[in-house]
């Protein structure tokens, strides 16, 4: 689990380096590495929390993912606008938008299949607690 915070985080920037990248206005390129950073440095610090504390590293690597899926799927219906749009389309950034929120939610399903998993261990070991 701690590998795929550095992966994702790593993903996650390259994602807004590529979204600065396509597109035209100063202020909204701009906005875009901002977040892309944000989230995919984010990520990065859950890694290093998890290894010297592997819970507090992936329990606030799952958190990390619940913001960045919210955050992301408000963007939604510009996805649903950039698709209607008649070729030359503009910039994908919506979709690298919903490509972000595709693993942020997947990361998010992976923390808590592994809590309750943990929690299934715990309660496993010791029946009395």
């Amino acid at each position: 689990m701690r590998h795929a915070s550095l992966i994702l985080g790593i993903i996650i920037i390259a994602c807004g380096i590529a979204g600065k990248m396509m597109l035209p206005g100063r202020n909204e390129s701009f906005s875009f590495l901002q977040g892309g950073l944000s989230l995919g440095g984010a990520f990065l610090i859950c890694y290093f929390f998890s290894r010297s504390n592997y819970w507090h590293g992936t329990i606030g690597g799952g958190v990390v993912a619940l913001l960045g899926f919210c955050r992301s799927i408000v963007n939604l219906p510009d996805w649903f606008t950039w698709l209607r749009h008649a070729p030359p389309k503009p910039a994908a950034t919506p979709l690298i938008e919903l490509l972000v929120a595709v693993l942020c939610l997947w990361h998010l399903i992976r923390v808590i299949r592994l809590l309750m998993a943990e929690r299934t261990r715990r309660l496993l070991e010791d029946p009395q607690q």
